[in-house]
């Protein structure tokens, strides 16, 4: 079977569970495959479940994958250590947010930005907000921001300047200098990703996507490799916010699209699902392992939000599908806290050990174990595509 005429592969790599959904377009025919996700190597994770709906890479046409991976970076701050390089007078903006705090009552809290006061260097240059240049950039102080950068271990760098909107003359000279003398590709500059006015929303995404770019690309160039090796001549593409796809290129280079990659496709699915069935007003549920994602579609359609918080403070401002999200996933650690009210997550099982009626070693509730134990998952005929067995109710 030829690249052309193969099969088209969709791919979720979630935190527990790596899912495929297989189309033989040919054929006619459709099946699933379910595979434990392996934990900091998600490209292996994602070659295992290739291995089991194809005899080679080469029978696929077109993988179309739906990632965590940036998301679940963010989440656990396990991001590049990242540098900016910003307008004098501006390198306290991505601290300062709008103002906000996690607790809106509280009156305590504390928050860490990603890149930290010292890794946020100053230049001067200055364009007013009417566009005009009032101070050009200088350029050997911006060349020398970034040797300081590079010294300090950075990986990746974001040029930020106030009010390049309007006019980015000044941020596009800086970032070509920085891209002159960086090692790597992880360079951002915060008009090419978000050219738009309010400068917290513009650096924090900017931040974010250069933070994200090592993660990111690197997963998936290794990725994209480890599918060429197995005779992969296909198209890879990757989901973004807003349900659509885009190259694995263009996921590389602005991975902050990806933040809800793999819940947006499923909300897509969803609606699709929905509409061919006569229902063009659905609420979507989507259980993973670690988390609950609930959307909207009205009149056949996603609801779309100009921007989400990953976590407090960490804004990106990109069209998204609206995603509201709880950690209750069917792997969520169920527990009595002091006081005696139940509380469910956010600590997982994850897939290894996985709930207690895998009968891998958990011996703490979690969500599947209700669901089984009430009956509203069949022991007998447990949900995986065959992942196991069956499952134990009396270790439920």
């Amino acid at each position: 079977m030829s690249a052309a005429q193969g099969l088209v592969v969709g791919v979720d790599v979630g935190g527990t569970f790596t899912d495929l959904f297989v189309l033989d377009e040919a054929g006619g025919s459709a099946r699933v495959v379910k595979v434990p996700s392996t934990r900091g190597e998600e490209a292996r994770g994602f070659m295992n479940g290739i291995a089991r709906v194809a005899d080679g890479a080469s029978d696929i046409a077109t993988i179309v994958h739906g990632t965590t991976v940036g998301t679940n970076a963010l989440l656990e701050r396990k991001v590049a250590r990242t540098g900016i390089i910003t307008t004098e007078g501006f390198r306290d903006v991505l601290e300062m947010r709008r103002r906000d705090r996690p607790q809106t009552w509280g009156l305590r809290g504390n928050y860490e930005p990603v890149v930290p006061r010292d890794l946020r260097l100053e230049v001067r240059e200055r364009v007013l907000a009417d566009g005009a240049l009032h101070t050009p950039v200088d350029l050997d102080q911006v060349e020398a921001a970034a040797r300081a950068l590079l010294e300090a271990g950075c990986d990746a760098v974001c040029v930020f300047f106030v009010n390049a909107y309007a006019n980015p003359v000044n941020e596009a000279q800086a970032a070509a200098r920085v891209r002159s003398i960086w090692p790597n590709g992880n360079v951002t500059a915060a008009t090419e990703v978000l050219p738009e006015i309010r400068e917290f929303e513009r650096c924090s995404t900017a931040v974010l996507n250069a933070a994200l770019q090592p993660v990111v690309g690197s997963y998936l160039t290794r990725l994209e490799s480890d599918l060429q090796q197995h005779g992969f001549e296909g198209e890879l593409l990757v989901v973004q916010s807003n349900g659509g796809v885009m190259s694995r290129q263009t996921a590389c280079d602005v991975p902050v699209r990806t933040a809800l990659s793999g819940p947006a496709a499923g909300v897509i699915a969803c609606a699709a699902i929905a509409r061919a069935a006569g229902f063009p007003n659905v609420v979507t549920g989507d259980m993973g392992g670690t988390s609950f994602d609930v959307s909207l579609v009205a009149e056949g359609e996603a609801s779309l939000s100009a921007q989400t918080a990953i976590d407090f403070g960490m804004v990106v401002r990109a069209p998204m599908i609206q995603i509201e999200t709880i950690g209750a996933g069917g792997g969520s650690i169920a527990s009595v806290d002091a006081g005696g009210l139940l509380q469910v997550g956010p600590e997982s099982a994850g897939s290894i050990p996985g709930p207690a009626c895998y009968g891998r070693g958990n011996t703490r509730p979690t969500v599947t174990d209700a669901n089984v134990l009430l009956g509203r998952i069949a022991a007998e005929r447990p949900l995986g595509g065959g992942l196991l067995a069956k499952m134990d109710v009396e270790l439920a």
